[in-house]
């Protein structure tokens, strides 16, 4: 974005559950880029027992006041962040009597980065699922604008709300950088890097264990694992597992730039809504995705812009194939990269924004 005094009709706020997280990384992106267009900003963050001692309607009451113009918001929801089963009705409740007390003073645009949870009967996400999705589906229905990451919740979404109401799908962008050029295949490190939270390494690397000596046939020997918690379990000898903590941004960024691979365990109708694969296609690293080949989903097509290990498709050790495949990744990438979300955003809220060329 071009820097710009002019921020548009309407003030610009998102709203998060509070602590940490991919939400609140995707979140603090929007609005590093917002700002570095001159384009203020603000974040709320609620709890149930933050609206029980001050409403929403009264927080943003006290924005909108301030600015003296109406409101923009958008939500980031994924219901666990809310309540710790995810049914968070306090929030619809919440949102409900903000749409009431300000009325035309509120524009909300409510990205969905999760639905409802859902399992076998067994397990507690199967019955929780229908209100979950009862909350999902309200939710949309008191927005003026929806966005989402997947095609599968796009659909979904569309289902519950109907023909007129404007649903933007994007993927999610990297949460930890998006390199101006990508290093050349040939220079790269042919080893294996893993990241995110605790549970998505740990995921990911027990269904690696299974190509393990496929992998060490082909030259490879090294995986490093990144991000905070401890490390995972590992036990396969020939295939060496080095346990680097967490890193700093930066750090992490020159890493994923030296590496040839990035494993990740995700279905691939999911891809779209994971930032860690959106980390590896902006970095150039071939995507080695363990989890059981299915049908293509997003643009994305396993073979071309990444890797199902579960599939027909050999691992690429080759230079030029790994490039090939980089580059298809990155131009797929570069489509709803954070410069263009963060425009997106900022449109969808009544908030214009020239597009910057480059990137941080």
């Amino acid at each position: 974005m071009t820097p710009t005094h002019e921020c548009g009709q309407r003030g610009l706020i998102q709203l998060a559950a509070p602590g940490n997280g991919g939400v609140r990384d995707y979140l603090e992106c929007l609005r590093t880029e917002w700002a570095a267009a001159g384009l203020a900003s603000h974040v709320v963050t609620l709890s149930e027992s933050d609206a029980s001692q001050r409403s929403l309607a009264e927080r943003l009451r006290e924005i909108s006041d301030a600015e003296g113009r109406p409101c923009a918001v958008i939500l980031h929801f994924s219901g666990y962040g809310f309540h710790p089963r995810g049914l968070c009705l306090w929030l619809v409740r919440e949102v409900e009597a903000a749409r009431r007390q300000l009325g035309d003073r509120l524009h909300l645009v409510t990205m969905f980065h999760e639905l409802y949870a859902s399992g076998p009967p067994w397990g507690s996400a199967f019955w929780l699922s229908p209100v979950q999705a009862w909350i999902a589906r309200r939710l949309a229905r008191l927005s003026d604008v929806l966005w989402t990451n997947t095609e599968l919740h796009g659909r979904w979404l569309r289902k519950q709300v109907g023909p007129g109401a404007p649903i933007t799908i994007r993927p999610v962008f990297s949460n930890v950088g998006e390199p101006e050029s990508l290093r050349p295949a040939e220079g790269r490190e042919l080893r294996l890097v893993v990241f995110g939270s605790t549970s998505t390494r740990r995921r990911a690397l027990a269904a690696l264990s299974r190509h393990a000596e496929s992998l060490i046939r082909q030259g490879i020997t090294e995986i490093l694992e990144v991000g905070s918690g401890q490390a995972s379990p590992w036990s396969t000898s020939g295939l060496k597992l080095h346990f680097l903590g967490r890193m700093e941004k930066d750090d992490l960024r020159a890493l994923l730039a030296r590496s040839a691979y990035g494993v990740i365990e995700y279905p691939p109708k999911h891809l779209g809504k994971s930032s860690v694969f959106a980390a590896y296609a902006a970095h150039g690293c071939v995507s080695l995705n363990v989890a059981p080949a299915a049908d293509d989903s997003d643009g994305l097509r396993a073979g071309l812009h990444f890797v199902s290990l579960s599939g027909a498709v050999p691992m690429p050790t080759d230079a030029k194939v790994r490039e090939s495949m980089a580059t298809a990744a990155r131009g797929w990438y570069d489509q709803h990269a954070l410069i263009r979300q963060a425009a997106e955003f900022a449109a969808s809220c009544g908030v214009q924004a020239m597009p910057r060329n480059g990137r941080e």
